[in-house]
């Protein structure tokens, strides 16, 4: 294959990339919005709840694509684009933007470690903990709030990925 064939490829194969992790991206923030919406979680719809509900279905979904390296960074990344449009539009200047961010990187990542961790050691007691830790606070008004949920956020890889790596 000649130089700009090899071009041509790469950048094809960056474009698909790139569109595969905007549609996953896309299907993951519209089953968060479901999920947050109309205080469905017993939890005022805001961003706080949306972050964190957020970072436990992104990680959910890296595990089933863990090992597809591009695929995992490019949702990663795309996820932390996502959040800091949204508090862009929230009202968060330039100034604070570098802190609020380096804050929600450093919190997703304990946070996703917890998610994969539990997944991967398929300990479902672990992971309810975790989502009763960071996405309830600590406290649930009603634990078959927590099993809907989870129930729900488990069907998400398999849902967004159509079969494929699960």
């Amino acid at each position: 294959m000649n130089f700009l064939n090899r071009l041509r490829t790469k950048k094809a194969n960056r474009e698909a990339l790139r569109h595969r992790v905007m549609t996953l991206h896309g299907q993951i923030v519209d089953a968060v919005l479901q999920w947050t919406a109309d205080d469905r979680l017993g939890m005022k719809d805001e961003f706080p709840l949306r972050f964190e509900v957020m970072i436990l279905a992104v990680a959910l979904v890296l595990v089933a694509v863990k090992d597809e390296k591009e695929l995992v960074q490019g949702l990663w990344d795309m996820t932390f684009e996502g959040l800091e449009e949204s508090l862009r539009q929230r009202g968060v200047n330039d100034i604070r933007m570098g802190a609020r961010m380096r804050v929600l990187i450093h919190n997703a990542m304990g946070r996703c470690r917890a998610y994969m961790a539990a997944m991967e050691n398929k300990n479902e007691v672990a992971l309810a903990e975790s989502v009763v830790r960071n996405v309830f606070n600590g406290t649930v008004g009603q634990q078959q709030t927590v099993e809907i949920l989870l129930s729900s956020v488990l069907k998400l890889p398999q849902r967004v990925l159509g079969g494929k790596n699960c």
